[in-house]
């Protein structure tokens, strides 16, 4: 029992971390780091969204970040996947002249 006790104890002071005499919760730094990672590529994306237009005088008439995903795979302005596509929302406006881009919530 007491090598349970013991284990049991490691394993939530290990989710845990001290730094500068604080205590953190090591998910929240993980989440943190994801947020920030993702709010980047967003950006990058948008870039990538902002040369399909350059090319096409639109921009990718999709519903949903799968979608717009998939277009741009495809027509070669993304080699591999930047983000989940639930990460994001993409939202077609005024028939291709403007769109939505933003962190899901």
């Amino acid at each position: 029992m007491t090598q349970l006790l013991s284990t049991i104890i490691s394993v939530v002071l290990g989710s845990f971390i001290v730094i500068n005499g604080v205590l953190v919760h090591t998910d929240d730094i993980v989440n943190q780091a994801k947020a920030s990672v993702n709010g980047a590529n967003v950006h990058q994306l948008a870039t990538v969204i902002e040369l399909y237009y350059s090319d096409h005088n639109f921009y990718p008439n999709v519903s949903g970040g799968e979608a717009l995903i998939n277009t741009l795979e495809s027509d070669g302005y993304i080699r591999n996947r930047p983000l989940e596509p639930n990460v994001f929302q993409y939202e077609i406006k005024n028939g291709g002249e403007d769109y939505l881009l933003k962190l899901a919530e």
